[in-house]
């Protein structure tokens, strides 16, 4: 009677081990990760010149390359003033030419003063000469000295003219490229803030940029998951649409500073705790993620 109670109490003993070995194989750390929004690097064009708007090429859901054009700003009061800014420079090209032409004569004057200078104090010395002739010599001489300042002068100062009429010319097609706006990268418009027939001034957001090839999502993990969590890790990010895809992302940056859980990502409850934002880079070449869109992560 005894052995056979041994027996009972031994068959249970392995039943209750072998569940414990199953609750604690249950109880296995979670990965990882969290929930979030899609976000994009995103670029609003502002006008950089005045002007009424003449034509937008693009709308909302246009796709745009670097370099595109995305609107047509009045270029007319631009190019007026261009024309004149090129005709003052064409003058300014002439003046430098002829100041250097007055250098070379005023060049060519002093040193024939000079030898004259130097002839007639020779023959003063010989006592072919009077001091008379030698005074009138010197006071030509020192004549042609400062007329050869004058010209250096007047050559300098038609220099600068001209480097501040190329200027002038410089600054005017510039603004006449303004009046094209251009994309700085490649996506897709996400806004449009403006119609043709508007007025842009200086400033006025024309339209907002997404780029939508790679897209971002920030989660937040508590301190206990920094260990496992390296930049340059994968990360598998579902969009949680039912369709059961999932999509690969990086790990690209990790806060180096702990902060409370936003309130749009956890319960109340847990908006208190500490946590680590940390941000997943993910390729986006089918356009699978929107703007937006909730997402969960689970960081490998």
């Amino acid at each position: 009677m005894m052995e056979r109670g041994s027996r009972v109490l031994l068959g249970v003993g392995a039943t209750v081990a072998g569940l414990l070995g199953l609750w604690s194989c249950s109880r296995e750390t979670p990965a990882a990760g969290g929930s979030g929004f899609v976000e994009a690097t995103e670029a609003t064009v502002s006008s950089e010149v005045a002007g009424q708007i003449r034509l937008m090429r693009v709308d909302e859901g246009s796709s745009v390359a670097p370099g595109d054009t995305l609107a047509e700003i009045d270029t007319i009061s631009v190019m007026l003033r261009l024309a004149q800014a090129k005709s003052g420079r064409e003058a300014a090209d002439k003046r430098v030419r002829m100041a250097a032409i007055a250098v070379e004569q005023a060049s060519y004057d002093l040193e024939l003063a000079r030898k004259e200078y130097d002839r007639a104090k020779a023959l003063l010395e010989s006592g072919s000469a009077n001091q008379q002739r030698l005074d009138q010599v010197e006071a030509a001489y020192k004549r042609s000295a400062l007329a050869k300042r004058q010209a250096d002068a007047a050559y300098q100062s038609s220099q600068a003219d001209l480097a501040r009429a190329g200027a002038d010319v410089g600054l005017l097609e510039k603004q006449l490229g303004d009046c094209f706006p251009r994309s700085p990268l490649a996506g897709v418009v996400v806004t449009r803030y403006v119609r043709a027939g508007e007025w842009a001034s200086v400033g006025k957001s024309l339209v907002r940029i997404a780029q939508m090839d790679t897209v971002w999502v920030k989660v937040y993990v508590p301190a206990s998951d920094l260990a496992r969590i390296a930049t340059g890790g994968k990360a598998v990010v579902d969009p949680e649409d039912g369709s059961g895809r999932t999509l690969v992302g990086t790990v690209t940056w990790i806060a180096n500073e702990a902060e409370f859980t936003p309130k749009n990502v956890q319960t109340k409850a847990a908006r208190a705790d500490l946590v680590y934002a940390v941000k997943i880079t993910i390729p986006n070449a089918a356009g699978m993620l929107k703007i937006g869109m909730p997402v969960s992560v689970r960081i490998e």
